[in-house]
């Protein structure tokens, strides 16, 4: 919730105007309720959103439980 109320505030603030750039931040913070905000600016970073969001799990999910197999975690 957090994410997708501040995130477009911060991202304003950080002077990042790029919609692919936002979208991709907002989709690896805010996840889903973040890409649904984002989508709102424009479809171009909804998409950059969703798609980021997507990958961040993708990767989280191949590399995890190798860490969790090497260091016992």
């Amino acid at each position: 919730m957090i994410g997708a109320v501040l995130g477009p505030w911060f991202l304003d603030r950080l002077r990042i105007e790029d919609p692919t750039l936002r979208g991709t931040a907002m989709g690896v913070s805010a996840h889903g309720l973040g890409t649904a905000s984002i989508y709102q600016e424009s479809s171009e970073a909804g998409a950059s959103s969703g798609l980021a969001m997507g990958l961040s799990g993708l990767i989280t999910a191949l590399t995890l439980p190798v860490l969790v197999k090497m260091f016992g975690l």
